[in-house]
């Protein structure tokens, strides 16, 4: 499936800023079955903006796409970033019970002022259903960061995970680890999510909430950063056209490393927490068109540093055209 999109910015109080082209994406994402027992996927997406939400929600469905996404982002002021990220998987089944999963991934992001990062991430894994409701999986999560000033450095998680249906419509989902890190010492890797789904007259309304302990990046930031997040959404569609969400955010990203501001790199221990609250609508006008709304709310604390409230209300048109390939 193709996608792409730009942004336009109008200023009521400061129109000198206005910009009729202040972003743009593009992204490809394909799936092919070359034999039944074998899926692989690739996904290729490009972003350009000034704006922190078109960014965060690009890392959003970026993740959904490749769960090896490492980036994340807080508020910086309107300045220049762009974002590349590659992947590619691939999904065996050995029996009907046990599947085999690999997968890597290249992530690059640049901002106007601050430092680059790069990073690869590579996994490989196995999963066995154990009962109807029980699935268990064994894992290994390898990461390189490369980011302006500062050290190269590796991790490796060995995980193990479980996933359990409690009942027909809830489903909780647990993996955890060691986290071992070329700069020393062990840390951990925990990923957890609860999953609910209930009909409200005759429409499916589907609850979730996500926990993620793990190492990343922050965009604009040099070197690695322990994040730990927290997210819970909401979704209901009133009509197959009409998709209504809302949600609520928490990070807390922690560094010693260093901040690169205008090329120069000053070392010492930051931390930056961010509270935020979302709500959205979507309403598709045709197989390749969307209209989207969105209002978010984001409080930010960093240390050393201030406090950043931010209030923001997004209005755009999604384009996408799917492209079916037989063999």
């Amino acid at each position: 499936m193709l996608t792409g999109g730009f942004e336009a910015d109008i200023f009521a109080k400061h129109p000198e800023l206005n910009d009729p082209v202040t972003g743009w994406n593009a992204g490809l994402n394909l799936r092919y079955l070359p034999i039944r027992r074998l899926t692989l996927g690739a996904n290729i997406a490009y972003t350009e903006t000034k704006s922190l939400p078109t960014l965060t929600q690009t890392l959003v469905d970026l993740t959904l796409a490749n769960p090896l996404n490492p980036a994340n982002t807080v508020q910086q002021g309107r300045q220049k970033t762009t974002f590349l990220s590659a992947s590619s998987s691939a999904v065996y089944q050995f029996t009907p019970r046990t599947t085999g999963n690999s997968s890597i991934s290249y992530t690059e992001s640049t901002l106007q002022g601050g430092a680059s990062n790069t990073a690869y991430a590579a996994q490989v894994g196995v999963s066995h259903q154990f009962t109807l409701r029980d699935t268990g999986s064994l894992s290994d999560i390898q990461n390189v960061f490369e980011s302006t000033g500062v050290p190269t450095t590796y991790t490796n998680a060995p995980t193990v995970g479980w996933t359990r249906q409690l009942t027909p419509l809830v489903t909780l989902s647990l993996q955890a680890g060691p986290q071992f890190s070329s700069r020393g010492g062990v840390g951990a890797y925990a990923n957890g999510s609860l999953a609910y789904e209930y009909k409200f007259a005759d429409r499916v309304i589907r609850a979730s909430a996500a926990y993620v302990h793990s190492q990343g990046f922050v965009i604009g930031q040099a070197g690695p950063t322990t994040a730990d997040t927290f997210s819970s959404t909401i979704a209901f569609e009133p009509s197959r056209s009409l998709q209504l969400s809302a949600g609520t955010t928490y990070s807390k990203f922690s560094s010693s490393s260093a901040t690169t501001i205008s090329g120069s790199a000053t070392t010492g221990t930051t931390s930056t927490t961010t509270q935020g609250v979302t709500a959205g609508a979507s309403y598709r006008i045709s197989r390749w068109l969307t209209a989207r709304t969105s209002y978010s709310f984001y409080h930010q604390e960093q240390k050393p540093g201030g406090t950043i409230p931010h209030n923001v209300v997004l209005i755009g048109l999604d384009f996408s055209y799917p492209v079916r390939v037989d063999r």
